[in-house]
C-alpha cells in the first residue's frame, strides 16, 4: 500500500521509527493538487484542507499491515486515512493519506525541532 505523507514523516528515518521498519529506499516526491496543508486546530501539527488551485507537496512512502497500524498509532484518533490522486516523476498514483479531523485556516510552516522530538519520542 502507497501512504502520502506531508508532515513530520516525510523524513524517512521518522517515517521508519514510527513504522517500526527502516526505509530501505528513497521516498518519491509527489504533489497532492485540491489541498493546502494547514495547522490541526489545538494542535501544531499539520493536516490538510480542500483548497483548489493549492498542492501540497510531500512523498510516497510503501507499507505493509503493521506498518500502517503503527502510523495510524502515532497519528493518533484525531486523523483518517482518505484515498487520494498524486502527481509524482513518474505519474500519477493513488495512495492514502492521513487527514486531521479540525483543519484551520492557518498555514502550517513546520518546526523542525518539534518535529524531530514528537517522531523520536515515538
Amino acid at each position: 500500500m502507497k501512504i502520502f505523507v506531508y508532515g513530520t514523516l516525510t523524513d524517512k528515518d521518522a517515517f521508519g521509527r514510527c513504522a517500526g521498519k527502516p526505509v530501505m529506499y528513497a521516498p518519491v516526491p509527489a504533489k497532492l493538487h485540491g489541498y493546502a496543508r494547514v495547522k490541526l486546530r489545538g494542535a501544531r501539527y499539520p493536516t490538510l484542507r480542500r483548497a483548489p488551485g493549492s498542492q501540497v507537496q510531500g512523498v510516497v512512502m510503501r507499507v505493509n499491515a503493521d506498518m500502517l497500524a503503527r502510523l495510524c498509532n502515532y497519528e493518533s484518533v484525531r486523523y483518517r486515512l482518505v484515498h487520494v490522486r498524486l502527481h509524482s516523476e513518474t505519474g500519477p498514483q493513488r495512495a492514502k493519506v492521513f487527514v486531521g479531523d479540525a483543519a484551520t485556516r492557518i498555514t502550517w510552516a513546520p518546526d523542525i525541532r518539534l518535529m524531530t522530538l514528537r517522531s523520536r519520542s515515538f
